[in-house]
């Protein structure tokens, strides 16, 4: 998966990442979360994890599956 980050250019903020419905599905399976900044997973999350922070990026941006359907963050 492409770990980049996706920024507004008028602001700077983080576009926050969408994810299929077979995405979410695998993460809340596997228990593991996901970030929106750039779409790395994380393991051992619960499902409403919510601001943990990415392995991958850094940032407090990794929520858990269904806190992430629950947010309507789907494709």
């Amino acid at each position: 998966m492409n770990h980049r980050i996706e920024r507004n250019p008028t602001n700077g903020k983080i576009i926050p990442k969408r994810f299929t419905l077979e995405e979410i599905e695998e993460a809340s399976a596997n228990s593991y979360g996901l970030c929106l900044a750039c779409g790395a997973e994380r393991e051992a999350c619960e499902p409403d994890a919510r601001k943990y922070r990415c392995d991958a990026c850094h940032h407090n941006t990794v929520y858990g599956a269904e806190e992430i359907a629950l947010m309507g963050m789907m494709k």
